[in-house]
């Protein structure tokens, strides 16, 4: 699932990424020039951990209408 997107670091193109797969080692590439992205083996648990709290926080907040 597509839920986020990051400017490509070569071109600018907002590159659709799925946080979830990111934290895996997915790599993606942008759709205009073909550059890839993705975490290193050691920021992988960071991330993970800072998508898995920032997700807590979501449902924990109230929604707003």
């Amino acid at each position: 699932m597509i839920d986020q997107y990051i400017p490509c670091p070569v071109c600018k193109t907002q590159i659709p990424i799925d946080l979830h797969l990111l934290v895996q080692g997915v790599q993606f590439s942008c759709p205009n020039c073909q550059a890839a992205i993705g975490l290193s083996a050691e920021s992988r648990p960071i991330v993970n951990e800072a998508v898995d709290n920032f997700e807590k926080l979501k449902r924990l907040s109230p929604q707003k209408e």
